[in-house]
């Protein structure tokens, strides 16, 4: 088996998240989520980009950015309570920040609340979840939902009760679906109709109270082609493998820092697992001690591999009406 190696390609940043690897491009995205900016790194020549997004009222969080398929440089992103899309061509090295064209809002009554993590499913359907907050950074337990935003923008609420909406993924036969709720500690599994979207009978996969872990909380997550599941592990300082079958960690990777939050495969063959991490939530003695925390990290050598995640498949006529509208 090849040796396991974690190499620090960028950063360090307040929160990192979101990853996504851009074939076209050779390059990672992700956002650094609180300071709402996003980063585009090309792994041959190591070149990075920073791009400010600017906040259009919901909130200054943006948690994800995933390409739109046949919008060259167009990207969907979340902004606070918002669904939006950008423009950022690679070629551009003065384009510094931007102004989001919204296309929808969520929850205006509860203008706190945020979007967190999100991923598009095999047929280019949005998925995100949002955080209820009942005041600046106390979360409203069990308030949390997880929407759904099909071809024509239409949404739908595909689960309710939740905390803290996190990482997502489908079976590699598109007959499951796995989400975690960070606060309850669970990953849950559903079943999962590809052709409709629905999703049903939520159960738990694995319950972080029963590992003896501690203060372990599942984050983002991905899935390799052999159908297991790959989760950061916030607070843990490590990415944990579940078998799905088994329902049992069947790998753990220790990490360089504490709060480990999401992970996405990548590179030319996906056989580069990508972490995000953050500085978020550590003391000043942590920072001290872990002076990579923060980083965005590659792993090589584990011997599995991903498959490219989906676009954003929306109906072009009715995104671009949209975006003209600019949201409103």
């Amino acid at each position: 088996m090849s040796t396991i190696r974690i190499e620090q390609v960028v950063g360090p940043f307040n929160l990192g998240e979101g990853p996504h690897w851009v074939e076209e491009d050779q390059a990672l995205v992700f956002v650094d989520a609180w300071k709402g900016n996003i980063h585009r790194y090309f792994s041959s020549t190591k070149r990075h980009q920073v791009l400010h997004v600017e906040d259009v009222g919901t909130g200054p969080t943006t948690t994800i950015i995933i390409p739109v398929e046949g919008l060259t440089d167009h990207y969907v992103i979340t902004i606070g309570r918002s669904i939006a899309v950008i423009e950022w061509k690679p070629s551009d090295p003065d384009q510094h920040s931007v102004k989001p064209k919204v296309l929808l809002h969520f929850d205006a009554h509860s203008p706190i609340n945020y979007f967190n993590d999100g991923k598009c499913d095999a047929k280019g359907r949005l998925w995100a979840g949002i955080i209820r907050e009942r005041e600046p950074d106390i979360i409203d337990l069990h308030k949390g939902a997880l929407y759904r935003i099909d071809p024509d923008l239409k949404t739908t609420t595909c689960t309710d009760k939740i905390s803290i909406s996190n990482g997502l993924t489908w079976s590699i036969d598109l007959t499951l679906f796995y989400y975690n709720d960070s606060y309850a500690g669970s990953v849950y599994v559903f079943d999962y109709n590809h052709e409709t979207g629905e999703i049903k009978n939520r159960r738990v996969l694995l319950d972080y109270k029963t590992q003896g872990w501690g203060k372990d909380t599942p984050d983002g997550m991905t899935i390799d082609t052999d159908g297991n599941l790959w989760v950061a592990n916030f607070y843990g300082q490590k990415v944990i493998c579940i078998d799905p079958k088994e329902g049992r960690v069947v790998r753990t990777v220790a990490m360089p820092c504490k709060n480990i939050t999401s992970v996405c495969w990548g590179g030319p063959n996906y056989d580069v697992l990508y972490v995000t991490s953050a500085q978020k939530g550590l003391s000043a003695e942590e920072l001290k001690a872990q002076p990579e925390a923060g980083a965005t990290f590659a792993i090589t050598g584990l011997g599995v591999r991903g498959q490219p995640s989906p676009k954003f498949k929306a109906d072009l006529n009715v995104l671009k009406a949209k975006m003209a509208e600019g949201g409103k």
